[in-house]
């Protein structure tokens, strides 16, 4: 496997292998986000639930994350380019929201959770905070950066790719579209 394969497998595997792969990791996100008592409230972004919240709500509020992604990133791909297939912004989204997995267990690990509630409960006195937990904490937000950068990074292969964008003025409003889009999702769930 490449280094290319790796940040971009839109180009390696076909359509096919990358639904399944997308749909799997999406269930794999519906059961990881119930068993932490989180919901995916828009993509590349997780919340805390009400602990009144069933699985199916869950579901529910992931999935309709997913879709305004869907139908947000689809529209914006028929605007640059009329042969935009919605299956491969499907896959696009899909496969870009794996690392956020990533994200979401490493948070739950018990050593790490700790150290980020002491540290945040501990936020007006740093001096109560150890060096150890300062150091778990910096250590996290490094992963944390390098993973959502790489979801990031799929995610914008995966629309180069399946919209054959080449001019900087469609990459920065590619970007402005998904911070918009992740920022008001947030609040239409």
């Amino acid at each position: 496997m490449t280094w290319k394969t790796i940040f971009n497998p839109f180009s390696k595997f076909s359509e096919l292998q990358l639904l399944i792969l997308g749909i799997i990791f999406m269930v794999v996100n519906f059961l990881v986000c119930y068993h932490f008592g989180l919901q995916m409230d828009s993509i590349f972004h997780f919340g805390y639930i009400n602990p009144d919240h069933s699985i199916l709500q869950i579901i529910w509020v992931t999935l309709r994350s997913y879709l305004i992604g869907l139908i947000v990133l689809f529209i914006l791909g028929k605007i640059y380019n009329r042969k935009t297939r919605f299956i491969d912004i499907i896959n696009t989204v899909l496969i870009s929201q794996i690392p956020g997995l990533v994200i979401v267990i490493i948070g739950e690990i018990p050593f790490v959770e700790n150290a980020l509630e002491y540290t945040v409960t501990n936020t007006k006195n740093l001096n109560n905070t150890t060096p150890v937990d300062l150091t778990i904490l910096c250590f996290y937000i490094f992963i944390n950066l390098l993973v959502a950068a790489y979801g990031m990074t799929l995610l914008y292969n995966g629309f180069k790719t399946a919209t054959n964008i080449k001019n900087w003025k469609q990459i920065v409003l590619f970007a402005f579209v998904v911070i918009v889009t992740v920022t008001a999702s947030q609040f239409l769930i």
